[in-house]
């Protein structure tokens, strides 16, 4: 974060990119910014915020000028190319969406990591990348016959990844990858590249892309005892 502490957000927020190219709709500006807002307020237990459409600024001068006088946090998400043949922004910039919405989450985490004291746990993305380690270990483990405790005490850190998973997002559920994975069947190492790149995509906030991972992943698991 360029301004504000990560380990005590505000809960109000500036993203930016510095605009490269010379695309001609673009011609006045040199930035473009998007603010979004975490509420204190909840709904079923779940976090509520609101992302404003971006806007272009033309020189990094009027964005110290929108923040200067508020308490606000400043994220920079770096360059962004826009072609020359680009006429429309806001489309293009929908379709840049995915990198975005994985700082949003970000930030979004650090938020309620604050909230219920919880700096010291590792952030989501750390989670999904031990996971999908330890699961790759596990697979390893089992096809070079390693020791039936290192793989116990492997699948028991899945478990405890878990929750820690489930503490922070909904929708990572390891119960029937964590039942299989001690087998033998070669379509377990697919169940474990599947769950990996999906736990991915809910991150991504690229919920189409999961659900397709999941009907894969119920397609295999459906096919084992």
């Amino acid at each position: 974060m360029e301004q504000g502490d990560i380990n005590n957000p505000t809960g109000n927020a500036i993203i930016f990119w510095i605009i490269k190219g010379n695309n001609r709709i673009l011609k006045d500006a040199e930035i473009i910014a998007s603010n979004f807002i975490i509420s204190p307020l909840k709904i079923n237990n779940e976090t509520l915020m609101v992302n404003f459409p971006p806007i272009l600024l033309k020189n990094r001068e009027k964005l110290n000028n929108v923040i200067e006088k508020d308490n606000i946090d400043l994220i920079n998400g770096g360059e962004i190319f826009v072609p020359d043949d680009i006429t429309d922004f806001i489309d293009f910039y929908k379709k840049q969406i995915e990198k975005y919405n994985g700082m949003i989450q970000e930030y979004l985490l650090a938020y309620k990591r604050k909230k219920i004291g919880k700096t010291s746990v590792q952030s989501l993305p750390q989670l999904i990348n031990l996971a999908g380690e330890t699961m790759e270990n596990v697979r390893r483990l089992v096809k070079n016959k390693g020791k039936k405790e290192l793989i116990e005490i492997k699948i028991g850190k899945l478990r405890e990844i878990q929750d820690h998973l489930n503490d922070e997002m909904k929708g990572f559920d390891m119960n029937k990858i964590i039942h299989y994975i001690e087998r033998q069947d070669i379509e377990v190492d697919s169940l474990v590249d599947l769950y990996k790149r999906k736990f991915i995509a809910i991150f991504l906030e690229d919920y189409e892309r999961a659900d397709d991972l999941n009907k894969k992943i119920i397609k295999i698991e459906s096919g084992l005892p």
